[in-house]
């Protein structure tokens, strides 16, 4: 039987497999080391661990580290944050025969914030230079096209400063942060995603054009942001990113980004970045659009974690 796994392990991290695929998969785990480590790559990116705990080699050293024998007890309560924790469980059952993980299945929850405001382009509305509000799209010369999307026009230079050399063509959004303070988890442990669809419909893929989806968590005022971008960048509290460059045969049609960050709980707001780079300048970037921008906020629960000598 063929086994999509990354399929497998996405449907059992949201809780979806039935008994059989849930046996199916943690047999699997036992015997397959780079299986696991998939699934450990699977819990970073749907739960956020911090770097060290995505590493598979690092969290089985200390997962499987002895206990000495004056300290053990007949329980022990671990203190580790609960998401890295979480992602372990399972990994401390399959690699640690002398111990007993009793956990239940994280289910992380995922809201769309409407606080992104106009991501499909259905409205009309577009400024020029790095914005100074929040909730409205503003940056290089771009346009809202009749079918909503947002079509790239031409690369500028940022409004701090204008003799500056323009690379790519850039449309940035601010997002108030603030009124999510009470669904974030204290630890910083919630994600924000961004995502964005690509479209290039170029008659001649070329030069190469590298899209751009990011953004940035900032604490203070983002009225004032302007005046500072993109000096301003190193202070960010967090960031995400992701981009690509398609080639040859795949260069035309329709690319999904997706970008993701740990939400510090002191961040106030967000800069939210979609681009496209023309690879050999100057260029023409008629036929190059992005649509479907969402912004996503994905939280889990703290969960009891107990680690019982068996």
């Amino acid at each position: 039987m063929n086994t999509d796994w990354n399929d497998l392990i996405q449907r059992y991290i949201a809780g979806h497999t039935t008994a059989e695929e849930t046996h199916r998969l943690e047999a699997a785990l036992k015997a397959d080391d780079a299986l696991a480590d998939l699934y450990l790559r699977h819990m970073e990116l749907d739960v956020a661990l911090e770097a060290s705990a995505a590493s598979a080699e690092v969290t089985r050293e200390l997962l499987t580290a002895p206990i000495a024998p004056e300290t053990r007890h007949d329980s022990v309560w671990l203190t580790w944050r609960p998401l890295t924790a979480a992602a372990a469980g399972l990994v401390i059952g399959l690699f640690s025969a002398s111990l007993v993980w009793a956990i239940s299945t994280p289910r992380s929850t995922a809201e769309k914030l409407l606080s992104l405001q106009n991501g499909s382009f259905e409205v009309n509305q577009l400024d020029r230079g790095f914005p100074r509000q929040t909730g409205l799209w503003s940056g290089d010369e771009s346009a809202i096209t009749e079918d909503g999307k947002l079509r790239f026009i031409s690369p500028g230079s940022d409004s701090s400063d204008p003799s500056a050399r323009a690379i790519a063509c850039d449309v940035f959004q601010l997002v108030d942060l603030r009124p999510l303070r009470h669904t974030l988890g204290p630890t910083g442990d919630s994600v924000l995603e961004l995502s964005a669809d690509f479209l290039d419909i170029r008659l001649n893929a070329k030069p190469s054009v590298t899209f751009f989806c990011q953004l940035y968590l900032f604490k203070g005022d983002p009225g004032s942001l302007h005046q500072t971008w993109p000096e301003s960048i190193p202070e960010a509290l967090a960031s995400g990113s992701a981009q690509v460059t398609p080639l040859g045969s795949d260069a035309k049609g329709t690319r999904q980004l997706t970008a993701r960050c740990l939400v510090p709980p002191e961040a106030d707001f967000a800069v939210i970045q979609i681009a496209a780079r023309p690879n050999l300048r100057p260029a023409n970037l008629d036929g190059l659009s992005a649509d479907n921008v969402n912004l996503t906020l994905k939280t889990s629960p703290e969960l009891p974690i107990r680690i019982v000598q068996r």
